[in-house]
């Protein structure tokens, strides 16, 4: 009975998460399907199924194309990788072409909507996290702390160099010393992004990466891994948990701060996994976006006003009020803090490995199914999409 309880949960492996839903939800009704590989590149065109390119080149059979451009946020300058990944030149507006993604922006509505494409929204790094961090519910959850705070960073520069900021602000207010920092950025790199004209940093916040950064001899600070290839998060294990349990309050810096988004990745999910309280330095509204899908925060014990600041630098400033009134407790009281917060911590971790995997799974089937509806809505000249799938027969092979 145990061995039964131990594997009742499976769940889809990110390596093999577009072929389980080709096989299951796009091959019956002809659709070909196409992703970037590595994944977080555009570096090659994977096709699933026949040829699309060839088909579109000879005109063989009309694309009907899907593409999964989930992995990573859209920005302005990733319209050219989409156009190749959907076969536009042609194909635009003759055939259904489905755009898969992963955020809430009216930068993807805009897209869509100038380009015809089928806007088919799930939670990719749900999945990825649901497979990445499937064995964290079997270890036990260590509930003595060492340190207030732990704030991890691979990527600091272009997109993510508000991680730059966010430290030049945590030295600053000599906070460093209460917290767990990997900064895996350099004094030359530093120079660089304040250097930039296209950087997103703003003026004060490159004069406080001058200050406290760029002449630093102990950059980069590491406290998680000196040596990280590719996803850093597909590696989660009993070294990661063990290193996480130490810190109380979890600085998540996600992917996207300064775009108006709302888009997650799986990095916000480990503090969930290691039961531990978390802070999110994010693009405005995302910590909302996080309690729509059923988990609950820490508005009763910080000021989470900051997830509603529109201002970046502002922003920041206000989530580093925050490690500042946490660093002036005592450990004692923090230790009693979390104790405190135990009935959050269990209810998020127990959602993430029970009905919120049902939920991002009903969500993606019904957001496909909506999409063959907007297609299909009136149309009569045989370029209709047969929709007669079983749904639920798919969402129960999901989450089964």
């Amino acid at each position: 009975m145990v061995i039964k309880r131990f594997f009742k949960y499976p769940v889809i492996s990110v390596e093999n998460f577009y072929h389980v839903l080709y096989d299951n939800l796009l091959r019956p009704i002809n659709f070909r399907v196409r992703y970037y590989y590595p994944f977080g590149t555009c570096q090659n065109l994977i096709n699933i199924g026949v040829d699309s390119t060839h088909e579109y080149l000879f005109g063989i059979a009309a694309p009907l194309v899907l593409f999964h451009y989930d992995q990573e946020p859209i920005y302005a300058e990733d319209a050219s990788a989409i156009d190749l990944g959907l076969l536009l030149v042609r194909a635009k507006g003759k055939y259904p072409q489905l755009l898969a993604n992963s955020e809430h922006s009216d930068l993807k509505k805009k897209i869509c909507r100038d380009n015809g494409f089928l806007d088919w929204y799930f939670f990719y790094h749900g999945f990825a996290a649901l497979d990445w961090y499937r064995d964290a519910k079997y270890f036990a959850n260590q509930q003595q702390i060492k340190h207030v705070f732990l704030s991890f960073n691979h990527l600091v520069t272009d997109k993510r160099s508000y991680r730059m900021s966010l430290l030049a602000r945590i030295l600053e207010k000599r906070l460093e010393s209460c917290g767990m920092i990997s900064f895996h950025g350099t004094p030359i790199s530093c120079r660089h992004e304040i250097d930039s004209k296209s950087s997103a940093v703003s003026s004060h916040s490159r004069s406080l990466i001058s200050r406290y950064l760029v002449d630093r001899t102990d950059l980069p600070m590491i406290a998680d891994n000196a040596s990280i290839d590719g996803a850093a998060s597909a590696r989660f294990g009993h070294e990661e948990l063990t290193v996480r349990h130490q810190a109380l309050f979890h600085l998540i810096n996600e992917t996207v701060f300064y775009d108006n988004k709302l888009h997650l990745t799986e990095k916000i999910f480990q503090p969930i996994v290691v039961g531990r309280p978390f802070m999110l330095a994010a693009a405005p509204g995302n910590l909302e976006y996080l309690r729509s899908y059923g988990f609950k925060t820490f508005g009763d014990f910080i000021d989470e006003s900051y997830d509603q600041e529109q201002d970046p630098d502002r922003r920041m400033d206000l989530i580093v009020d925050q490690l500042q009134m946490l660093c002036d407790q005592s450990i004692s009281r923090l230790q009693d803090m979390l104790t405190e917060m135990q009935p959050i911590l269990d209810h998020n971790k127990n959602h993430f490995f029970g009905q919120f995997r049902e939920m991002i799974t009903r969500e993606l089937l019904e957001n496909f199914d909506r999409c063959l509806r907007i297609w299909n809505n009136g149309r009569v000249d045989g370029r209709e999409i047969d929709s007669h799938l079983d749904l639920q027969g798919v969402r129960r092979l999901l989450i089964s």
